[in-house]
């Protein structure tokens, strides 16, 4: 990557360097250093409140104050107050945004962490680097998958997932067409999730299909989603909504939940989320899978969830001690059960116990498991960890032109070529900025 891809705004780097000039001390007369910790809910939010509560239990002198974000604008409001001089000691860090590159977070060498320790790190660590830094601390991966509704596609005939493209078409095409009614499908056959109301979610069933069809975030340092693969990946996505496949307004996850979405595809802890496993209504009724074969791989998008220290608080050294104590590997099994999420350690590198407390998660529910690990080996092996690290060099815009303009592409409103071309213009300006 050539430096001018690492500049970031000017007016952003100078506040926050101020910012960290004013900020106030929380160390209090008696020892006790309070530092405040901003996160999203990517578990549950009682879960952090325990694991919260447990450090403070554990340190006498540093305590932590938690908040909950909401996933609406948490990352917008963690952006706001760190340039304006108020932001938090710890927060939340999804994808490694280009705005927190420069100057702005502990690395994890500052934090005192060993070659030794980072080394027990999977390779996707590497998303969370710039330079020769870890910038942030991942606590699990979210990996997407292919949702299918077992008993609505017993009932055309179908055994198993479909594992091509193409059988995803033909297969969801059958189903729509068998049960439609005065033109509409009684069951879509297939949803992309985010053809709803939830835009956010466009930009993860649009992350899969542009890496199975081999398409990447950026070429030569410049947005490249107007190419061949990101044509042919968008076409793809239209076609079920040309051929009335799918119908755009219907929510996928509340569509599977109900049985008038037979399969979509979207992150693994959506099933934690909806509690799909445990619903006496849902739970024998569906299953995971690996997703299709698109035109280069069975690749999907694959994301980070992890947290980072303000660079610029005056609590830095009581940060990192609460972030290396989030992130230690003895953590790693609660992040799993919980959410799903994929461990960022090798585990045969842990110690004993640990890989004990893994195994025990993963036999609670075998088969989605099964799925989750082929899934990211198939995704690794295709190259989804380098649009992994590719996607923070204008995150924040490439976020919302996607949502802005990969709907009407879809949907027929605008042509697929000058939706992607849009977006490329509003991700260069942001990264050559």
């Amino acid at each position: 990557m050539r430096k001018k891809i690492c500049v970031v705004s000017l007016t952003f780097i100078c506040c926050l360097l101020l910012a960290g000039c004013s900020q106030r001390s929380d160390a209090t007369s008696d020892g006790v250093t309070t530092i405040e910790v901003w996160l999203l809910p990517f578990v549950e939010p009682e879960k952090f409140e325990q694991l919260v509560a447990e450090f403070n239990a554990e340190h006498d002198d540093i305590q932590v104050e938690l908040t909950i974000l909401a996933w609406s604008d948490g990352r917008e409001q963690i952006k706001t107050a760190l340039i304006s001089g108020n932001g938090p000691d710890v927060f939340y860090v999804g994808a490694l945004d280009q705005s927190y590159i420069n100057g702005a977070l502990v690395s994890a060498k500052e934090m005192g962490m060993s070659e030794e320790e980072l080394a027990a790190y999977s390779q996707l660590l590497d998303g969370y680097k710039v330079d020769d830094d870890i910038l942030a601390l991942p606590l699990g991966y979210e990996i997407s998958v292919l949702f299918y509704r077992k008993d609505i596609l017993a009932a055309h005939g179908y055994e198993q997932p479909p594992g091509t493209w193409e059988e995803l078409f033909d297969v969801s095409k059958d189903i729509s067409d068998s049960t439609r009614q005065n033109g509409e499908p009684g069951t879509l056959g297939f949803q992309f999730n985010g053809m709803d109301e939830h835009l956010n979610a466009m930009n993860l069933s649009w992350g899969s299909m542009l890496t199975a069809a081999g398409g990447s975030y950026l070429q030569d340092d410049q947005s490249s989603l107007a190419t061949p693969a990101g044509e042919e990946a968008l076409s793809f996505m239209k076609s079920f909504y040309t051929e009335n496949v799918s119908v755009a307004g219907v929510s996928a996850v509340n569509g599977f939940t109900n049985g008038d979405v037979a399969m979509f595809t979207f992150t693994q802890p959506t099933a934690d989320q909806q509690d799909w496993y445990e619903d006496e209504q849902i739970k024998d009724k569906w299953a995971m899978a690996q997703m299709p074969e698109g035109p280069a791989s069975g690749a999907s998008h694959l994301a980070p969830h992890g947290i980072a220290v303000n660079a610029n608080g005056d609590n830095t050294e009581a940060a990192a001690e609460f972030a290396k104590w989030l992130a230690a590997p003895d953590k790693t099994s609660i992040f799993m059960e919980s959410s799903h999420y994929v461990s960022p350690f090798e585990i045969e590198k842990l110690d004993e116990s640990i890989q004990t407390d893994i195994a025990e998660v993963k036999a609670k529910t075998p088969e989605a498991w099964e799925a989750i690990d082929a899934q990211l080996e198939q995704s690794i092996e295709a190259g989804a960890a380098q649009l992994m690290q590719q996607s923070k060099y204008g995150y924040t815009e490439r976020w919302s032109a996607q949502q802005s303009y990969l709907v009407p592409a879809i949907t027929g409103e605008m042509p697929v070529e000058e939706a992607l071309q849009n977006i490329d213009i509003q991700v260069n300006q942001a990264i050559n900025y």
